[in-house]
C-alpha cells in the first residue's frame, strides 16, 4: 500500500513539473517571428522560429506571418477618357521579420486592411487615371511596372516587402467592349485594304519595270542593228574604194576583152567585093588596137 502511494507522488510530481515546464514555455511557428508581450508591453526584439521560455504569469508571444503572402481583389476604377474598367489585381507580398515588432506594435495583426489594401487600390486608381482605355490594352505591361514601382515604395515605409503585381483580368462595360471590337473590325479592314493597295502598287511597278526592261532591251536592240548595218555599209564602201582603185585601164581591157571571148561563137566576119567574092577579114582585137594608139 505504501508503494502505492509512493508511486502515485512521483507520478504526480512529473506531471506538475511538465505542466510548469509547458507553462513556461512557448514556441514561435515555421516562417514566422514572434513579438513578446510582458506585462502587456511590447518587448523590442522579436523571437525567432523554435521553443522560448517565458514567465506564464506575465508573458506572451504574438505570432507574426513573414511568409510570401497572396492577395487579389477586383477594382472599379475610370480612366483618362472616364470609361469605367474593371481590373482584377493580385498581390504577392511579405512582412520583413525586423519590422514585425514595430508592424504590432503601431498597427496591430490587421495590418493588410490598414496599410496594403488601400494602398494598393489609391496606387492602382491613379495610375489607371493618367491612361485613356485604348492604352489599358495596349501598354498593359508598363501601367503594372508602374503600379508595382509605386506601390513597392509606398508599403516599404511599413516594412512590407512588394514580391509582384499583377493585373490578372481587365475588362470594360459591355457597351464600350462592343465599341473597341467594332474599332477593331473596322481597323482589320482598314488594314486589309491597305495590305491590298501595297500589293497593287508593287503589281504595277512591276509590270512597270517589266515595260521599262522590255522598251530598253528594244531600244538596245535597234541599236545594235542600227550599229551592225553601219558597220556592214563602211565594210561595203571601203571594198567598193578597194576594187575601184584596183581597176587600171589595163585590167579594165582584159575584162573587155574577156567578156567578147565569152560571146565570140569562132567564127570570123566575112565581106562581099565585086560579084558576090567573099573575103574574109580579120579584124584585130580592141587590146591590139588600144595598143596602136
Amino acid at each position: 500500500m505504501d508503494l502505492f502511494w509512493l508511486l502515485f507522488a512521483v507520478i504526480s510530481l512529473i506531471v506538475v513539473i511538465f505542466a510548469i515546464f509547458c507553462a513556461a514555455s512557448d514556441y514561435v511557428a515555421v516562417g514566422h517571428v514572434g513579438v513578446l508581450l510582458r506585462s502587456g508591453r511590447v518587448q523590442p526584439v522579436a523571437l525567432h522560429e523554435g521553443f522560448h521560455r517565458i514567465n506564464p504569469l506575465y508573458d506572451r508571444i504574438i505570432q507574426m506571418n513573414t511568409r510570401t503572402q497572396k492577395y487579389w481583389a477586383k477594382y472599379d476604377v475610370a480612366s483618362k477618357d472616364l470609361q469605367s474598367i474593371y481590373v482584377q489585381m493580385a498581390l504577392n507580398y511579405r512582412l520583413l521579420p525586423i519590422k514585425a515588432v514595430e508592424m504590432y506594435q503601431n498597427i496591430g495583426l490587421n495590418y493588410f486592411n490598414v496599410i496594403i489594401s488601400p494602398a494598393a487600390e489609391e496606387t492602382l486608381k491613379a495610375n489607371i487615371a493618367l491612361h485613356t482605355a485604348t492604352e489599358m490594352i495596349q501598354e498593359r505591361l508598363k501601367i503594372k511596372a508602374n503600379i508595382q514601382k509605386d506601390l513597392t515604395v509606398r508599403l516599404a515605409k511599413y516594412g512590407v516587402e512588394l514580391k509582384e503585381v499583377s493585373l490578372t483580368n481587365i475588362s470594360f462595360d459591355k457597351g464600350y467592349a462592343q465599341a473597341i471590337e467594332v474599332k477593331q473590325i473596322e481597323e482589320q479592314r482598314a488594314e486589309q485594304k491597305r495590305y491590298e493597295l501595297i500589293q497593287a502598287q508593287r503589281q504595277a511597278e512591276i509590270v512597270t519595270a517589266q515595260a521599262k526592261g522590255q522598251g530598253d532591251a528594244a531600244r538596245e536592240k535597234a541599236k545594235g542593228d542600227a550599229e551592225t548595218i553601219k558597220i556592214l555599209g563602211l565594210a561595203e564602201a571601203e571594198s567598193n574604194q578597194k576594187v575601184a582603185a584596183s581597176l587600171t585601164p589595163t585590167l579594165i581591157q582584159m575584162l573587155i576583152n574577156k567578156y567578147y571571148l565569152e560571146k565570140w561563137d569562132g567564127k570570123l566576119p566575112q565581106f562581099s567585093i565585086g560579084n558576090s567574092t567573099r573575103l574574109p577579114l580579120q579584124l584585130p582585137m580592141l587590146n591590139d588596137l588600144t595598143e596602136k594608139k
